[in-house]
């Protein structure tokens, strides 16, 4: 029964469960609503939510910008997680406000926002963010890192889809993680269009806290850089999750991943072998090695393998050899 429907009860509960020491989370999850009923969503919260610290929006695209400011005017100054993920109508004043008055953020997604390049630049107002998404998003390399520069606890990034945009730098931003940011945990990148070098793979080999990568989709290496790029991640020695697409290997590099002991998820797209005959089962190095492994996901990977006539063979194969592995193909 949620705090709303209480308020039905009796009076005693009517009267309780309008302290605002009980409304600290607030999430609103339609899949469609008229701007009016939001409205009244906000105006019902308003008086109850004087102590809110997380507020999620994701997907909500049908609120007045006006009324968001006005909750968050009146609501925001004690959030620390604030999430926007796809909220397509959020401008320049809703990011002026955010900025203004929710000074406590730790955590902002912005992820699929229609925001103005140099609106971004009132985050530079932020300092302590420790998890940001702008994937999908319009930013530049500058006003990135600008933030980055202001905000140096972050310990999460989302990238993926913002450069399509052609306005963001990939060596340079991951250069300013490496001066701004020494303890960055997660990242996530969608190289589209855009080469990862042996310069910002130098800087990833870094970061000692790192334990979540996801190069996705179409990452573009060249060759001499590839291997950098495996010896990067067995180097990293609290890596737990890899994401790789759209990546052509060598058995030595699987030898390389294998030395992931930490390695609890591993994510393996389009991902194809520079030996057209290479079999599948090499991939056992990684399932022996990597004692802490969970999961593994195969998915539209080539497996030219004649030994095998359907994969569901070798996945079962591999279920008896590695009971604790749950293994997928797709």
């Amino acid at each position: 029964m949620t705090l709303c429907r209480l308020n039905y009860v009796n009076r005693r509960f009517s009267d309780l469960i309008q302290d605002p020491r009980l409304y600290t989370r607030l999430n609103i999850h339609f899949d469609s609503n008229p701007d009016k009923y939001i409205r009244d969503i906000f105006c019902y919260f308003t008086p109850r939510c004087k102590y809110l610290r997380q507020l999620d929006l994701t997907y909500q695209s049908n609120f007045d910008v006006k009324d968001f400011v006005k909750f968050i005017d009146n609501c925001g100054r004690n959030l620390t997680h604030l999430r926007l993920i796809g909220c397509r109508l959020i401008d320049s004043h809703a990011l002026l406000k955010i900025s203004e008055i929710c000074k406590n953020l730790k955590e902002l997604a912005l992820g699929g926002c229609q925001v103005d390049n140099e609106d971004f630049s009132y985050l530079e107002r932020l300092n302590g963010l420790e998890y940001l998404d702008i994937s999908s998003t319009h930013i530049d390399t500058q006003h990135l890192c600008k933030i980055l520069q202001k905000n140096q606890r972050m310990r999460e990034l989302h990238l993926n889809g913002c450069l399509k945009n052609g306005l963001i730098n990939v060596d340079a931003i991951l250069v300013e993680l490496g001066n701004s940011c020494r303890d960055l945990e997660v990242i996530l990148l969608d190289l589209y269009r855009y080469k990862l070098t042996s310069r910002g793979i130098n800087v990833l080999a870094d970061f000692k806290n790192l334990r979540k990568v996801k190069f996705f989709p179409s990452i573009y290496i060249d060759d001499d850089d590839i291997d950098g790029l495996f010896r990067l991640l067995s180097s990293s020695q609290n890596l737990q999750e890899i994401y790789l697409d759209s990546i052509s290997y060598d058995h030595h590099h699987l030898e390389f991943l294998a030395q992931c002991k930490n390695l609890k998820k591993l994510y393996l797209y389009y991902v194809h072998h520079y030996n057209y005959n290479y079999t599948p089962d090499k991939y056992s190095i990684i399932l022996e090695q990597c004692p802490k492994l969970q999961e593994i996901y195969f998915l539209y990977c080539e497996f030219n393998n004649s030994d095998y006539s359907d994969n569901n063979d070798l996945v079962n194969q591999w279920k008896k050899r590695y009971p604790h592995v749950s293994i997928y193909i797709y």
